[in-house]
């Protein structure tokens, strides 16, 4: 199995053929970062790919780097944690189905959309649990066959970070 200390020090690539393709449809009230993981979790599925995604929520949670660290790991002194009440759509939404030390993971982005003033405005980052479907929500996440998608310690970065083991 490779690993990724192997490969060229800018950049890191696998390939993979596609797997399964899941679409969900989530209730009113779903948490939507919960209810993805609780998907994975129901089909094990170990990585995969969030490739779309709309709906409306009531409420979210975003998480946004508001400066870098002169060294690293960045850290939560580092981030604005941001909660919104109100009709937010979701225009889009991406990220990754992944494992760490055996469990499925969910580290998902989103941009946002609501109205304020009669004005359109839109916000985005890393949604954490606790974004609150009102009406609906529909994500399609696919599938990875050929790699394993994990977060392990990073030495560098000092944080877990992603590294995709080839399966074959």
């Amino acid at each position: 199995m490779k690993r990724d200390q192997d490969l060229k020090p800018n950049y890191i690539v696998r390939d993979s053929n596609p797997g399964k393709v899941f679409v969900a449809r989530l209730r009113p009230e779903a948490d939507l970062i919960l209810s993805i993981k609780r998907i994975a979790e129901e089909r094990s599925l170990r990585s995969g790919v969030i490739l779309s995604g709309a709906g409306l929520l009531r409420k979210a949670r975003i998480r946004n780097c508001r400066s870098l660290p002169e060294r690293y790991p960045i850290t939560d002194a580092n981030r604005t944690f941001t909660t919104v009440e109100r009709p937010l759509e979701v225009l889009a939404i991406s990220g990754i189905i992944y494992t760490v030390k055996g469990e499925q993971n969910v580290h998902a982005h989103a941009v946002l959309s609501f109205i304020e003033e009669g004005e359109i405005s839109v916000i985005g980052g890393h949604l954490l649990e606790g974004c609150i479907v009102f009406g609906f929500a529909e994500i399609v996440i696919m599938e990875l066959k050929d790699i394993m998608l994990e977060k392990t310690f990073d030495p560098e970065t000092r944080t877990l970070q992603l590294f995709a083991d080839e399966t074959g």
